[in-house]
């Protein structure tokens, strides 16, 4: 499975993100590494977001352009780092490569 592929399928849903963790394991690759971690902070984001109840229609919202902004650097095959976050992503999950 070619990267873009694999990072494309890490955005789409917690299992999705599981399966290419595991399809990354077999045959590392840095786009879809870069991509694991951007996303598994996205997850997380939206996770914490379920839990502030006054705002969070408009911390979704942010979290959907984030995933917007993250998705469209998968289907360029770029490594675009989400503004403000992206790259403490990186630092927080080196541990995924």
């Amino acid at each position: 499975m070619n990267p873009k592929v694999k990072s494309m399928l890490a955005h789409l849903t917690p299992l999705g993100w599981l399966l290419a963790l595991l399809l990354n394991s077999i045959k590392k690759d840095p786009v879809t590494s870069f991509y694991l971690r951007q996303s598994l902070g996205l997850f997380i984001c939206f996770f914490i977001c379920w839990f502030i109840p006054e705002y969070n229609i408009v911390a979704w919202g942010f979290v959907f352009v984030f995933w917007t902004y993250s998705f469209v650097g998968t289907i360029k095959a770029i490594e675009y780092p989400i503004p403000f976050i992206g790259n403490l992503f990186q630092k927080w999950f080196k541990f995924i490569s």
